[in-house]
C-alpha cells in the first residue's frame, strides 16, 4: 500500500490479494484467487484458479489457471509447479522441484517498455524452471545448497546457492553462505554476481551486550553490447546491543564498505562508512518508542548525510511485531539498506522472530 498519494513507482503499485482455500479430497484443495494492482502509470488484474495437492510425503502439485487483465490487454495462461522432498535419513533431506509457465492466448498488447516485465504480472515471459536441493544437519552444525536453471523467453538463468551454520559454544553462532547468479538475455547482454559472506554471533541470555557481525565480498561483472564493467566490494556490517534494565537497550552499529569498479578503461575506488546509534524503551506491555541517529560518510566524494527519525512499536503477537517510523533526515545506500532502513519519510516494518521452534511449528513438527 502507499502510504501518502497515488503509488508512482510502477515496480511498487497498490496491490491486493484476495483469495480462498477449498478442500476438495484429503490432501486435495481447490485454490482461488485475484489480483489487483493500480498506481499513477499502471492498472492490472489477475485471477488464479487450480488445485494444490499433496499425493506423497514431502510432495506438492500446483496447477493454475491465469487470467489477467491490464491497461495493454487480458491475457491468458496456465501454470504448472512440481515441488518434491526427500527424507533420505535423519541427517540428508533433498528437494527437487519443476516450475512451467506457458502463454495459451497473448492478444496483441502494446508494451509500454519492451525490456521490462510489469511489478504485477507479466506480459511475455513463459519459462521453464528446475532445481534440485540438499540439506545436511547435525548436532553441532547444518549446512544446505540449492542449484536453479531457468529458461525463459528473455533470459538463460544459472543460480547456485551454499549455506553453513555451527554453533560451537552456548551463545556462539558461526557462519558462511555463498550465492552465484550467472544470466544471459536476449538481447545478448550478460550478468554474473558472486556474493560470498561470513557472519558471528555473540548473544548470551545470562549477558546485557549482544553482538553481531556480517561480512559480505561481492563481485559484480556486466557485459552488454556497449559496454563492460567489473566491480568488486567488501561489506562489514558491526553491531552492538546493549540491555539498560527491563524495558530498555541501546544499539551501536558501524559499517564500512570499500568498493573497487571498472567501466571500459576507466577504475574509481571509494570507501565509504555509517555510524548509528538507537535507544528504545518499551512501556504498557506491548508497546515500544525509539529514536535513532546515523552518520554516512563518503571519503572520496567528500559526501556527509545524516539520518533522524522517531518511531513506535506494538507487539501483535508472539515473536511478531509493527512498528510505524518517520525519518526526518535520511539518505539511501543499497549494501546498507539491509541492516537499517534509512531513506528519509514514513516507514513500516513487520518482524518475525524465525527461530527453530517456530520453523518447526510451520512445518508441523513438535
Amino acid at each position: 500500500m502507499a502510504l501518502n498519494e497515488e503509488a508512482e513507482n510502477i515496480d511498487h503499485p497498490v496491490r491486493m490479494v484476495i483469495g480462498s482455500d477449498y478442500r476438495i479430497l484429503d490432501g486435495v484443495d481447490l485454490v482461488a484467487e485475484y489480483e489487483d494492482a493500480s498506481g499513477t502509470d499502471t492498472q492490472s488484474s489477475m485471477s488464479r484458479i487450480g488445485v494444490r495437492a499433496t499425493p506423497w510425503s514431502r510432495a506438492q502439485i500446483n496447477t493454475f489457471l491465469n487470467r489477467e487483465t491490464t491497461e495493454f490487454g487480458p491475457r491468458l495462461f496456465a501454470n504448472l509447479g512440481l515441488v518434491q522432498g526427500f527424507q533420505i535419513s535423519d541427517k540428508w533431506v533433498l528437494d527437487v522441484g519443476v516450475d512451467h509457465t506457458q502463454t495459451l492466448l497473448d492478444t496483441n498488447a502494446r508494451v509500454f517498455d519492451p525490456d521490462r516485465e510489469l511489478a504485477s504480472g507479466s506480459l511475455n515471459d513463459d519459462f521453464v524452471a528446475a532445481y534440485v536441493g540438499a540439506m545436511f544437519t547435525s548436532d553441532l552444525w547444518s549446512a544446505n545448497s540449492r542449484l536453479e536453471v531457468r529458461d525463459s523467453d528473455v533470459e538463460n538463468r544459472l543460480t547456485l546457492l551454499a549455506g553453513w551454520y555451527r554453533q560451537p559454544t552456548l551463545g556462539h553462532g558461526l557462519s558462511a553462505g555463498l550465492t552465484v547468479f550467472e544470466s544471459e538475455n536476449t538481447a545478448g547482454g550478460a550478468l554474473a554476481q558472486a556474493n560470498l559472506r561470513f557472519g558471528w554471533a555473540y548473544r548470551r541470555a545470562d549477558r546485557q551486550w549482544a553482538f553481531l557481525n556480517r561480512i559480505d565480498l561481492i563481485a559484480d561483472h556486466l557485459d552488454t553490447v556497449l559496454t563492460e564493467e567489473n566491480s568488486w566490494r567488501l561489506i562489514n556490517n558491526f553491531n552492538a546491543n546493549r540491555r539498560i534494565g527491563p524495558a530498555a537497550q541501546l544499539s551501536l552499529q558501524y559499517a564500512f564498505k570499500y568498493v573497487r569498479s571498472n567501466f571500459d578503461n576507466a577504475s574509481y575506488i571509494g570507501y565509504t562508512d555509517l555510524i548509528g546509534v538507537d535507544f528504545r524503551r518499551g512501556f504498557r506491555d506491548r508497546f515500544d518508542a525509539g529514536v535513532n541517529s546515523s552518520v554516512y560518510h563518503s571519503y572520496n566524494s567528500k559526501v556527509v548525510d545524516y539520518g533522524f527519525g522517531l518511531d513506535v512499536g506494538y507487539n501483535i503477537g508472539t515473536n511478531m511485531w509493527l512498528t510505524l517510523g518517520y525519518n526526518f533526515a535520511g539518505f539511501d545506500d543499497k549494501d546498507f539498506a539491509a541492516a537499517r532502513y534509512t531513506a528519509s519519510g514514513p516507514y513500516l516494518r513487520f518482524a518475525v522472530k524465525a527461530d527453530q521452534q517456530l520453523l518447526k511449528r510451520i512445518a508441523g513438527q513438535r
